[in-house]
């Protein structure tokens, strides 16, 4: 049985449906589709086993007694034991993992289970035998239609050492042969082609083989059903009917082709093939896209322009065309003037790119969207993975997180599919964001897992990374977590000028952590390194760590001037995302000041705008801290206050001091005080007696 461990797609695809299904505790009727010999029931079983404990069901045939069933073959259920299932699935929160060879009414969520890629086939193989070439790879996906259990019994028809040649022949085992037809004319022509590209119809008379369930017939092309028929079919075809696909042969500008193309993975297979010395700037290309630094001797041009960019190296911009030179510009200066349209549509996507990065830098989010949203015919899958990853940025700031956490899966999707990784980071910083603040919490760790870069990444990768866990830990207020992420982004920047204002802004939320631990000088030497900028929504994200500083310095008028001069910044400009979490702060320093009313309102108006964004777990602290300020509320039956309330509310779930502090927004010695005088009222003097009176 074929591991997930050996197909990192697979596994992939597993980690996102784990994440997906703890986060969402609902019922769920998985279906799982594809091809026999895509390895499907392995692959459902894998999944059930890291939710817990399962048992299997054939067609649902019998009534679960665990909460996770396996069942395969479920197209061929009775109705009734159907319609029981999905009952349970909706009323009781059953979970079913089931395989069906097509989609079928009723199921909650639906997965294709693709065929492997040429590059899959050569990893499994070399994981089977050992060894394999990339034009045996080839021949072993074209022949096994990409199918993991295919090519198993493909490679296991010879000995190990069969297969340590270059070029091994590839022999059809014996039970694969069946009673179809190998001299028909028909299938022969059919079998000529591809398997994936398919054979035009043309005027084939391919009416009965259709009928017949050999062949498929789709978007103008014939396909055989089973690729062990077509195999064979293709085994006795004429090498004079056959016809070779040229970029089989390993060459330089084979692997162009596949770079333009999209393929990285076969990009990769084949250039391993090369003397080191050949397809210097096609090793290059997969370089800089897998995340890897590569040699500068390249003549200047938008690829070691993209190098600068991944390695915040603005010298590498200058001189590449007038839409670099803008972007440079910007960085240096501080604003920007559009570059006039390129006439040349290779340029224009670039244009596209760095001009829905400014105006987003620059308070347009609007414009930045309708730019980084813009497709042509021809455009490069390698250069929307930067479109995408800020337009994700765009829809966050604008507070569209739904369409946000879209881009950002678009975006991963075709990064795996590419098998490009250097925009991962930034697209998952977004998507961490969002899952975190629409309550998606499992989700969100999920995709901090996937934030963590080595070191000799690029400065793009890292500060993505960083900035992502940063904010994410800042917005659950884990404090401790937000601070480490902030001396984490504090060395990457240490040899690097990010200065530039509004790039890579991430002062301000360390500060605020720093400022929770009480760690103000420090918070303050973070803020005094920071250029003037005339961008309202970075002048008012920075005014809220430079208030709290003033207030706890003494000079509380001047922080809460220094505060509404944020709020009136931030609402200037269309970006409810920085909007809500800058009311949320200043409700907090207003509460801490006693000024009960006015931190009611501004919470309140935070509150509103989470809730307009689908915020529910920011929405949930806001309504939180408005129950803390107490404002119109009474005592409780116990005498306790509504702060005293809810800390007690959290010490009975086990929390500790500190981590009260941190869910409330307040120190440890605060929390301190007031257990104390709960204590008292309850007649307590321990943790423990308290939830033994309470909870009893």
């Amino acid at each position: 049985m074929l591991s997930t461990s050996l197909l990192p797609r697979r596994q992939l695809l597993l980690r996102r449906l784990l994440a997906e299904f703890t986060t969402d505790k609902r019922g769920r009727f998985l279906v799982v589709t594809g091809p026999q010999g895509v390895n499907k029931e392995h692959f459902i079983r894998e999944l059930a086993a890291e939710l817990g404990e399962f048992e299997v069901i054939h067609a649902l045939r019998s009534t679960p007694k665990l909460p996770i069933v396996v069942a395969d073959e479920v197209h061929l259920a009775n109705p009734e034991d159907l319609k029981t299932a999905l009952d349970l699935v909706h009323g009781q929160g059953l979970m079913v993992l089931a395989t069906v060879p097509h989609r079928i009414d009723g199921a909650t969520d639906v997965l294709a289970l693709p065929p492997l890629t040429v590059a899959e086939t050569a990893a499994l193989a070399r994981q089977i035998v050992g060894h394999c070439t990339p034009t045996t790879a080839h021949r072993l996906h074209d022949a096994a239609g990409g199918l993991p259990q295919l090519i198993r019994e493909l490679l296991d028809a010879h000995p190990i050492d069969h297969w340590s040649s270059d070029r091994p022949s590839i022999a059809i085992p014996e039970h694969w042969k069946t009673s179809v037809n190998i001299k028909d004319p028909v299938l022969r022509q059919v079998a000529s082609h591809p398997f994936f590209e398919g054979c035009p119809l043309g005027d084939l008379a391919a009416d009965d083989l259709v009928d017949a369930g050999t062949l498929s017939f789709e978007d103008g092309t014939l396909r055989f059903v089973h690729p062990a028929e077509r195999s064979l079919v293709k085994a006795f075809t004429p090498p004079s009917q056959s016809i070779s696909r040229s970029e089989w042969e390993t060459t330089q500008a084979g692997v162009a082709k596949l770079i333009r193309a999209g393929d990285l993975p076969l990009a990769r297979l084949h250039v391993a093939a090369l003397p080191l010395e050949e397809a210097p700037e096609e090793r290059a290309y997969l370089a800089l896209y897998e995340g890897r630094d590569f040699a500068h001797s390249l003549p200047s041009s938008p690829l070691t322009a993209f190098h600068g960019l991944a390695s915040w190296n603005p010298a590498a911009l200058h001189g590449v065309n007038p839409t670099f030179d803008m972007f440079v510009q910007a960085l240096e200066s501080g604003s920007y003037s559009p570059a006039p349209y390129p006439e040349a549509v290779r340029d224009q996507q670039i244009h596209d790119l760095l001009s829905g990065w400014l105006a987003l830098v620059y308070d347009d989010p609007l414009t930045a969207k309708k730019l980084l949203s813009r497709r042509r015919t021809g455009d490069s899958e390698l250069l929307s993975l930067w479109q995408t990853a800020f337009l994700a940025r765009a829809h966050y700031v604008l507070g569209e997180f739904h369409d946000a956490a879209a881009v950002v899966e678009r975006g991963l999707a075709t990064g795996d599919r590419t098998g490009a990784s250097l925009m991962e980071p930034v697209h998952l910083w977004t998507g961490a964001q969002v899952a975190a603040m629409t309550g998606r919490q499992e989700l969100a760790h999920h995709y901090l897992q996937r934030l963590t870069v080595p070191e000799d990444s690029f400065l793009i990768q890292k500060l993505s990374a960083a900035m992502g866990k940063l904010i994410t830990a800042s917005m659950t207020s884990d404090t401790r977590a937000a601070a480490l992420a902030g001396e984490r982004m504090a060395a990457i920047v240490y040899t690097t000028n990010t200065q530039q204002p509004g790039f890579w802004p991430w002062e301000d939320m360390y500060a605020l952590s720093l400022i929770r631990n009480g760690r103000i000088d420090a918070a303050a030497a973070v803020m005094d390194g920071i250029p003037e900028s005339t961008i309202p929504s970075l002048r008012a994200r920075n005014l809220v760590p430079q208030a709290n500083i003033q207030i706890q310095r003494g000079a509380t008028a001047r922080g809460v001037k220094m505060l509404s001069e944020a709020v009136d910044a931030i609402t200037s400009v269309n970006m409810p995302a920085y909007e809500a979490r800058i009311l949320f702060e200043y409700g907090l320093v207003l509460r801490r000041m006693g000024r009960r009313s006015q931190a009611s309102e501004m919470f309140t108006r935070a509150e509103e705008v989470f809730l307009a964004m689908g915020a529910v777990s920011l929405a949930a602290r806001c309504a939180g801290e408005k129950k803390v300020a107490g404002v119109g509320q009474r005592r409780s039956a116990q005498g306790l206050t509504p702060q005293e309330e809810q800390i007690t509310a959290l010490v009975l779930d086990g929390c500790s001091n500190q981590e009260v502090a941190r869910e409330l927004s307040l120190s440890a010695k605060t929390v301190e005080y007031h257990l104390t005088r709960v204590y008292k009222k309850f007649s307590v003097s321990s943790r423990a007696e308290l939830r033994s009176l309470l909870l009893s």
